[in-house]
């Protein structure tokens, strides 16, 4: 076994050393030099450094911080990035799913395949959380028909219900939270959004390429009323390059011609742009009545550019870029807009809009303005007041039970009319001026050209006379004063006039030969599928249509400017008349009476709007 070596020097050792030097042996010297321990590192060292200096003292003690501190900066920037990858990976690798309503779930498409239609799209990411968006193709005509856009708003509902955080949520608080109408659901992703993060394809076109297509880019604002309150010329965080941030696109598009219903929600969606801080534009590419400047001046023009249309999605409310159209009035003005916007709220909303959007085009602008000074001439001069009486008929029956099947007597019109008539010429303390009710006058419009001369009536001022709609009865009894009995005749088809009213059928039979406008069959639904493709009206079917809708404007302009109106409330029309009016004189002081029942003033009529 070998011996252990100690390499520690004893004392024993240093004696002996020390006193063989005694001799003067310089061998020993030497030996007993190299003998002695090593030198103390605190001690300067005794090896030449070559002429160079020492460093100095502060950047010694620097050196030493920067060798214990860098390892630890090296290490938390390792997991800083580590972390960002994770959380950035996270966010923008997603699995595909196309959204299909026969499926329990959804049919993954795989890597970046998407549908050749409009549909929701379910994004699963990397930590298995599911978000979706809205895909709409770049390829498709635009807009879209009026049933694509309720199919999506009724497909986002399925496919939000189960991916929502308020599944998991209980009691009446957090119930009312998520049905409330400014609920945002953090599960959905915007359609910019998921195209900025290339989950779903860039539109290849620029947003410059939707100048003049759409109404409310690059026009003249129109002088006049406007609404009190913010301008949408004033859009936060726009300027004239740059996209809007935020906006809200109405489509001039359904099924249903009657002019009531479209411009409630035109006015209505006005208002609520307004009230959003959203750039409002309007679509008038597929409109039944051709374009929205014959008939309007332009609408208040926004600071910002257009959105490009794959960003304008129907649903859900709080998407950057909403659509409004008839076809999805259901989720944007349904029940949790009612309860947001209780019936004054609705009526400042539509108020909002028609300030600013009811400026008619010349020359029917000019005419307007005559008639109205020429009514205050005749009538107002002399102390008289005006009584708007209108009178709807066609396939627009009351909502009150007793003549739901029918209409309204027009007695009872003539009834309120003088009663209103009567309470104008009435001072405070109970006197009847009769010389007031003398020079009143009852102004009558109606869509029912036989309303005109019935004896209740017949009494009545128009409202205008500058575009009249003639029964078959009034065309064939001016035909027959026409014609000279002693000439031959070419036969001709029978005349068919504006008879009882305003009708779909009727309506969209305009413009065409006599038996195939007999045999028309209109939908009922909007998403029926003889909607579904899209025609555009002959010229000869636009004109008319243009009459008809002039005339109604004409129409509605002289009654807002009554010191009343009679009318029935299950009309559009009369809802309309009575935010024409204003809240003060319409609700406040009772200048605008219903006769249809007892129903009170409300917006939008839900469901298949029939007629004016």
């Amino acid at each position: 076994m070998l011996p252990k070596i100690s390499t520690r020097r004893t004392l024993s050792s240093r004696s002996s050393i020390s006193s063989d030097s005694s001799d003067g042996s310089p061998t020993r010297s030497i030996n007993s030099f190299l003998d002695t321990p090593p030198l103390s590192p605190a001690l300067p060292s005794i090896v030449p450094r070559h002429g160079k200096k020492p460093p100095p003292r502060r950047l010694r003690t620097s050196l030493r911080f920067l060798k214990r501190v860098l390892p630890w900066v090296v290490g938390v920037a390792a997991a800083v990035g580590l972390l960002w990858m994770v959380v950035h990976s996270a966010r923008t690798r997603y699995n595909i799913r196309n959204y299909s309503p026969n499926n329990a779930g959804a049919r993954v498409v795989g890597g970046d395949e998407l549908p050749d239609e409009p549909t929701p799209v379910v994004l699963v990411d990397l930590r298995g959380r599911t978000k979706w968006t809205v895909y709409i193709p770049e390829n498709l005509a635009f807009p879209l028909a009026p049933h694509v856009y309720a199919e999506l708003c009724s497909e986002t509902e399925d496919i939000a219900a189960p991916l929502s955080d308020c599944k998991d949520r209980t009691g009446a608080k957090a119930r009312k939270a998520c049905s409330s109408y400014y609920h945002v659901d953090n599960s959905f992703v915007d359609a910019k959004e998921a195209q900025d993060r290339g989950l779903i394809p860039k539109p290849k076109g620029s947003s410059k390429d939707l100048a003049g297509k759409l109404i409310g880019k690059e026009t003249v604002r129109p002088k006049g009323r406007y609404s009190k309150g913010e301008d949408l010329n004033q859009t936060k965080g726009s300027d004239a390059g740059a996209v809007c941030e935020k906006s809200l696109t109405y489509v001039l598009e359904s099924n249903d011609p009657g002019l009531g219903n479209t411009l409630m929600g035109l006015w209505m969606a006005y208002g609520l742009a307004l009230k959003e801080h959203r750039a409002f534009f309007i679509d008038d590419r597929r409109w039944a009545y051709g374009k929205y400047a014959t008939y309007f001046r332009p609408p208040p023009t926004p600071s910002c550019r257009p959105p490009p249309e794959t960003y304008r999605l129907p649903c859900p409310h709080h998407a950057r870029h909403l659509l409004v159209s008839a076809a999805t009035f259901k989720w944007t003005f349904g029940p949790a807009f009612d309860v947001a916007f209780p019936q004054k709220k609705t009526f400042a909303l539509l108020r909002a809009g028609y300030e600013a959007l009811f400026h008619l085009a010349d020359p029917d602008a000019v005419y307007l303005a005559k008639r109205i000074e020429k009514l205050n001439t005749e009538v107002r001069a002399h102390g008289g007041a005006i009584v708007g009486v209108h009178v709807r008929h066609g396939d627009q029956h009351p909502w009150e039970y007793q003549y739901q099947h029918s209409y309204t007597p027009l007695e009872k019109y003539v009834d309120v009319a003088k009663a209103l008539i009567a309470q104008f010429a009435t001072s405070k303390n109970g006197t009847t001026d009769t010389g007031k009710v003398g020079e009143s006058r009852i102004v009558l419009a109606s869509d029912d050209p036989d309303v005109y001369p019935s004896t209740e009536l017949s009494f009545a001022l128009h409202a205008q006379d500058q575009i009249v709609m003639a029964s078959k009865k009034q065309l064939d009894a001016a035909q027959k004063t026409l014609r000279n009995p002693s000439v031959y005749h070419k036969f001709t088809d029978e005349n068919t006039g504006w008879e009882g009213g305003f009708f779909r059928s009727v309506f969209w039979g305009l413009g065409k030969p006599a038996k195939s406008a007999r045999s028309l069959q209109v939908p009922a639904s909007i998403n029926s599928a003889a909607v579904r493709g899209y025609a555009p009206p002959n010229e000869l079917a636009l004109q008319l249509r243009g009459l008809i809708i002039r005339a109604y404007l004409l129409d509605l302009g002289v009654l807002a400017g009554s010191e009343g109106v009679v009318c029935g409330v299950s009309s559009s029309s009369c809802r309309l008349l009575a935010v024409m009016m204003g809240w003060e004189n319409a609700m406040a002081k009772r200048r605008w009476r219903n006769v249809d029942g007892s129903f009170a003033w409300r917006g939008l009529k839900l469901g298949p709007e029939q007629g004016l």
